[in-house]
């Protein structure tokens, strides 16, 4: 007989409900390597440039930051984890428009990265996922 069209057994104890969907895992990427591109940005800037310039760097990547660790708490159960990401890159986004026309970091990839997050986080996966069925 042929396997085709039938999943592999994935072993006692394993639920799908329980595995990220591939939307709230890309978010969760997009979100976690943003706030590392900035903390390499800051890094980057102290080191070249002082303390002050760091400091002066690191204040368009705040709302990045926050965001990134909110995405390292995707595996809450809860829509609020989800609204919660959901309005931090939208302040992510609003905060970091001015950052394009300025010419600093993260010029254009704050509101884009910000933009991938929100639009992922909407979809009906990741709304199901992040619901739990009894509710």
């Amino acid at each position: 007989m042929s396997d085709v069209g039938i999943p592999p057994d994935q072993g006692s104890g394993v639920d799908d409900s329980y595995r990220m969907p591939r939307a709230v895992r890309a978010a969760q990427i997009v979100a976690v390597l943003m706030a590392v591109i900035g903390a390499l940005c800051v890094a980057s800037s102290g080191w070249l440039l002082g303390g002050r310039s760091a400091l002066m760097t690191a204040v368009p990547f705040l709302p990045g930051f926050l965001l990134g660790l909110v995405a390292l708490t995707f595996r809450s159960v809860g829509q609020s984890v989800r609204i919660g990401a959901i309005l931090v890159a939208a302040l992510n986004m609003l905060w970091t428009v001015p950052s394009i026309t300025d010419g600093h970091p993260p010029g254009p990839l704050g509101p884009l990265s910000s933009l991938v997050v929100i639009v992922l986080l909407f979809r009906r996966e990741a709304r199901d996922w992040f619901e739990p069925a009894g509710w």
